[in-house]
């Protein structure tokens, strides 16, 4: 199973209505986002592509209010503040743990816990992978392409390995 890891869009509607497309043509049906939808109305986008998503809040959700009234009319977005994943609690797909944050000092710490396979984390806007003994942690980079260019993560949970897949090739 492949699994889309997002982060960052900060209200790039073009570069995230590509990105739906394309995890369509390769039959992608579960994402990550790692935070900064930035204003409610990108929750429609993610929610009318019919992805089951699974996301965090960054520091630049604002109106954290209507991004979460706006993600109760869609069944296939599933918000948990500001991390997914606890001792008790962590999202599994296809026998693949996965924890998820913003930020890059709380995903240090929770891929030292040995809980996660994988720890996925947001907010610098720069791509990073890095292996923790058998743990993977990775920052996709932005959907937004403010900082650097656009971009997103795939994790592959057959074979326990990762791409980075540029917005709009």
């Amino acid at each position: 199973m492949e699994i889309a890891i997002l982060s960052d869009i900060h209200d790039n509607l073009k570069n995230l209505d590509w990105t739906p497309n394309y995890l369509k043509e390769r039959n992608i049906q579960h994402a990550i986002f790692c935070g900064d939808f930035c204003s409610p109305f990108v929750i429609n986008s993610l929610g009318k592509s019919g992805i089951e998503v699974h996301a965090v809040f960054g520091n630049n959700d604002g109106d954290r209010f209507n991004i979460q009234k706006n993600a109760q009319n869609f069944p296939n977005i599933h918000l948990y503040g500001e991390y997914f994943g606890d001792e008790k609690n962590i999202l599994v797909l296809d026998s693949v743990r996965f924890g998820c944050t913003h930020y890059h000092f709380y995903a240090k710490t929770m891929i030292k816990t040995n809980w996660y396979d994988v720890v996925c984390f947001g907010h610098s806007h720069q791509q990073h992978k890095q292996k923790f003994g058998n743990a993977l942690l990775i920052h996709p980079a932005e959907i937004a392409g403010n900082s650097s260019s656009p971009s997103f993560a795939i994790y592959d949970t057959q074979y326990r390995s990762s791409e980075f897949i540029a917005i709009g090739s």
